[in-house]
């Protein structure tokens, strides 16, 4: 008769309970690959409250790009005021968090911040949202926050997560290192020369300037009304100059007081000459009005006329975009009038007006992208 080993009773209860430590090691092998796995690929998405109309549609743009690179991303909601940048950062350290990624809406722009905890890295970029349609602007606002993302987490982007594998023996401990304190890098948002060549879609601009009509001359106030003509750099101005500034000349038979006003359109074509600095070039016709007023000396006869003539004219203007809604417009014209006027007192010439009228102003004003 064969004997057979039993695990039944005290002896099985005693094997069992050796076995247990070995086991519970064996189990936590096999799940390692899994937990290591996770490390260092999730996002945290930082956003206040309320977020901005297209926030939602950034959210899902957001989650399918970081899923598409094995990255996993939760949502952390702060209040509106809170401080962005050290928000964000105090985000990035949590236990279990790669990065954090914060984007704020505000005043037709959005501001991202990015923080890799473990590398003492933060970048920023602040850039314009676009004026197309929602979902254009959410798809641009979440294609750049990834590539922000991807530069914070240049080290781990494009390395996948490892799979299961055969444990490795550690490499022996390098020597103590001191890191560096951690760096902040502002990016600032590149400008967008096709933007830059654009005009204004509208502006309004006030201002005064020096104008020699012939051999009269002296200060005027200028008001222009422009608006953009499609999106090549055209733009269409109307430029009202004169607006009852007066000169007077005066002779022994007597003197005449000479109003003028000047009524333009225009065609300008506009170009980013340097950074905040656009020049233009302008071609327009219209109106020009002289009043006389004259005062005869005792024994001479006054009188009273009032002059019209058609005005065409060429010139070129700078502006200097000073805010994103404010601008500073230095404008020099050359006007020729058809025909020009002579002014006489006892059939003596005393002034002539035109041909050409030399006009420079400068004007400050507001504008809408």
């Amino acid at each position: 008769m064969t004997g057979r080993l039993g695990w039944s009773g005290p002896l099985g209860l005693l094997l069992a309970l050796a076995l247990m430590p070995a086991i519970g090691r064996a189990a936590a092998l096999v799940d390692a690959p899994a937990t290591n796995a996770s490390v260092g690929r999730r996002v945290l998405l930082v956003t206040p409250e309320p977020g901005g109309d297209i926030a939602p549609a950034v959210l899902t743009r957001l989650r399918g790009e970081l899923r598409a690179a094995r990255f996993e991303m939760d949502v952390a909601t702060i209040a509106a005021d809170a401080p962005r940048r050290a928000t964000v950062e105090e985000m990035a350290a949590r236990e279990g968090t790669s990065a954090a990624l914060g984007i704020f809406f505000g005043g037709g722009r959005v501001e991202m911040w990015a923080t890799d905890a473990s590398a003492g890295r933060t970048l920023m970029q602040n850039m314009r949202l676009d004026q197309g349609t929602p979902d254009r602007r959410a798809a641009i606002v979440a294609v750049k926050a990834v590539d922000l993302l991807k530069a914070t987490l240049a080290e781990i982007w494009s390395t996948p997560p490892p799979g299961p594998a055969e444990p490795e023996p550690l490499p022996p401990a390098p020597e103590a290192v001191a890191l560096p304190p951690p760096i902040a890098v502002v990016i600032e948002h590149p400008v967008d020369d096709a933007a830059a060549r654009r005009a204004d879609r509208f502006s309004l601009s006030a201002g005064a300037g020096w104008m020699q009509a012939g051999s009269v001359s002296g200060w005027t106030p200028v008001i222009a009304i422009a608006t953009a003509l499609g999106g090549s750099g055209l733009a269409a101005r109307l430029t009202l100059a004169g607006l009852g500034s007066s000169s007077e000349v005066t002779k022994l038979e007597g003197s005449a007081q000479l109003t003028q006003q000047i009524a333009m359109a225009e065609l300008l074509l506009w170009s980013r000459a340097w950074h905040r600095l656009r020049a233009a070039l302008a071609i327009g016709a219209g109106a020009h009005h002289l009043s006389i007023e004259g005062q005869g000396a005792p024994g001479f006869v006054s009188g009273n006329q009032s002059l019209w003539s058609t005005a065409t004219g060429a010139g070129a203007s700078v502006a200097w975009n000073l805010h994103p809604n404010l601008m500073l417009a230095l404008d020099a014209r050359a006007v020729e009038n058809w025909p020009a006027t002579t002014v006489n007192i006892n059939n003596a010439q005393i002034a002539r007006i035109g041909r050409p009228i030399i006009w420079i102003a400068l004007a400050a004003g507001v504008r809408f992208r």
